[in-house]
């Protein structure tokens, strides 16, 4: 009898034990009554814009952390975490998550809706959230999210340009260095005489047109055929001017081109996809199922973008490109976010079977050996290389599988005027 009750305990202990430091959790008679017990938000720069980071607390002595996606300073995002959604949150389950998620956005009617900065912090907060639940079930967040991973790794596209994409020699250059550092896919910004943020008209002269047929064939000759080549536009152009693109850079074969018209859903969407030679793509300035349904049933795009930091989380992110798969349409992220962020959204590309590619900013010195991307690396404390042969990396720890390095944040990241959440 004796025997048969240590065996009994023996069976429990030791595989509880092989899930340690949460072995605390698995043998405490609450483990299915965990409850929130607080929320904090520090505004940071680590990334090339300010962001929010949240960090959620539990009675089980488990925590998680979020990145909001950003705004100018992030005093919005900080305000929505702290004094409208924090009371939500209170003493609730963070396994109700979408639950918790809905009555979130039921709150922010009167601050714009599910658009901008409140589902910006909603989103950061969501992914805190996932991060607990990934903890608290000794599993990484892509293997619990929405039915599991369909990869081991991401791949990651280089958002960057040659200095000159009118000039071979630049594109060489480009070429090389992509090869340095293994990507196999880049996202490069077209030529236009005015500025994307200063614009005057939507209309693209001929000789605008003719200088991105020249510059993106020399892109094309320096990388070779095997290598992705998306065309970067930010919401310029008219209709015409569209066209007149597509049809302009169609020999190189794009990967897509990308929001080439306002982000605003009309029938000329429908209409340019219909007529482009290329897969046009759009998605970044969107928020939630709502803004993503109309291009996707009408067949407004051929691909979907979707910026995960600001979607509304990381499972609102999932059910828009579930939606995208009933009609066939591939799915690739648009990403400016931190390096925080930046895992949380490479977990969600794990669980979309018809994913793409995610977007990787290389232009910080910190990142580049290739190695990392989105800013500093280090504050994750991560354990390997966030990006291996231009392929986003997992650790395999449980939750988004970070170490967040305070002590570093706190020295060099801090946005003037904030104190830490201790």
């Amino acid at each position: 009898m004796k025997r048969r009750k240590f065996l009994r305990q023996m069976a429990i202990a030791i595989p509880a034990a092989s899930c340690m430091p949460y072995f605390d959790l698995l043998a405490a008679p609450n483990i299915k009554k965990v409850k929130i017990t607080n929320i904090k938000c520090v505004r940071v720069k680590i990334g090339f814009r300010a962001s929010a980071l949240v960090k959620i607390e539990t009675d089980a002595g488990v925590t998680g952390i979020g990145e909001c996606h950003h705004d100018e300073n992030s005093f919005g995002a900080k305000d929505m975490v702290i004094n409208v959604f924090k009371p939500i949150l209170m003493g609730q389950d963070p396994f109700d998550l979408e639950r918790l998620v809905f009555k979130m956005s039921t709150r922010t009617s009167y601050y714009g809706g599910n658009h901008g900065i409140p589902t910006h912090a909603i989103t950061g907060i969501e992914i805190a959230l996932w991060d607990i639940i990934g903890k608290l079930n000794d599993q990484p967040v892509h293997k619990i999210l929405g039915g599991g991973s369909h990869r081991k790794e991401v791949r990651a596209y280089a958002t960057m340009r040659p200095a000159d994409l009118l000039s071979k020699d630049s594109c060489a250059e480009f070429a090389e260095k992509m090869k340095r550092i293994k990507f196999t896919a880049a996202k490069i910004d077209y030529i236009r005489d005015q500025q994307w943020e200063r614009l005057d008209n939507r209309m693209l002269s001929n000789k605008e047109v003719d200088k991105n047929a020249r510059g993106f064939q020399n892109v094309r000759d320096a990388v070779g055929p095997d290598f992705d080549i998306a065309v970067h536009t930010h919401w310029e152009m008219d209709f015409d001017s569209a066209l007149r693109l597509a049809n302009a850079v169609a020999p190189i074969k794009p990967w897509w081109l990308e929001d080439p018209l306002p982000f605003a859903y009309n029938e000329q969407w429908v209409k340019l996809t219909e007529k482009s030679p290329v897969a046009i793509s759009t998605g970044e300035n969107l928020y939630t199922r709502d803004d993503f349904r109309p291009f996707i049933v009408n067949q407004g795009v051929n691909k979907i973008e979707i910026d995960v930091s600001m979607a509304g989380g990381l499972l609102e992110a999932k059910k828009i490109a579930d939606l995208a798969e009933t009609y066939y349409m591939p799915v690739a992220t648009h990403n400016v976010a931190g390096p925080i962020a930046t895992i949380a959204s490479a977990h969600w590309a794990a669980t979309v079977r018809e994913f793409s590619g995610h977007e990787a900013f290389m232009n910080n010195p910190i990142n580049a050996d290739g190695k990392s991307c989105n800013g500093d690396p280090e504050v994750l404390g991560y354990g390997i290389d966030m990006l291996k042969d231009g392929y986003l990396q997992f650790n395999d720890k449980p939750g988004l599988g970070i170490d967040l390095n305070e002590t570093l944040i706190k020295k060099k990241y801090m946005l003037p005027g904030e104190t830490w959440w201790d």
